[in-house]
């Protein structure tokens, strides 16, 4: 018959083992969890990084936009300082283009086109013309689409001179800045 105490000492043995076990395995669940929580974290991180990246990007487009701006405005301040000395010095605002009578695309638009040429030249914009013609404003953007191909001129102020230029556009209707 084996020692009572030896029965007790193994017993206790196995129990602190077990305990131990137990505690083991707790940690293990815990660095898991910890590893799990660090990773977490890491992908957090790496969002974040990609989300400043690209808040980056986007504040050297408006940047670079901005600085757009700036140089046509600078343009613009230019060309009507320009236009101040012709006024100042009694020049025509407009420089006077000598259009051969017999290669005047004009009598090449419609009479519609005309109209809307004329009317633009007189700084109405498109949703005025259009309310003023009583159609939609895509109409007038076709007119004038059709109008800069026609004439192979591609702005706005083009049109405007060329306007002018024909006599499509009264002196007293002339828009003075």
């Amino acid at each position: 018959m084996p020692h009572p105490d030896y029965r007790d000492t193994s017993k206790t043995r196995v129990e602190w083992a077990e305990t131990r076990t137990a505690k083991a395995e707790t940690r293990t669940e815990e660095a898991k969890s910890r590893t799990e929580q660090a990773e977490t974290r890491a992908e957090q991180a790496e969002t974040r990084t990609e989300l400043a990246k690209t808040r980056t990007e986007q504040a050297e487009t408006r940047i670079e936009q901005a600085e757009t701006r700036t140089e046509r405005a600078e343009v613009r301040a230019e060309q009507a300082e320009l236009a101040l000395r012709r006024v100042v010095n009694n020049e025509s605002p407009v420089p006077a283009l000598a259009v051969p009578d017999s290669e005047c695309p004009v009598e090449d638009l419609t009479g519609r086109q005309r109209e809307i040429l004329r009317l633009i030249a007189e700084g109405q914009n498109t949703k005025q013309i259009a309310e003023a013609l009583k159609v939609s404003p895509k109409t007038i953007e076709y007119h004038r689409v059709k109008l800069m191909v026609c004439l192979d001129i591609h702005d706005v102020p083009g049109l405007v001179r060329y306007a002018i230029r024909v006599g499509l556009l009264p002196p007293e209707k002339m828009v003075t800045g």
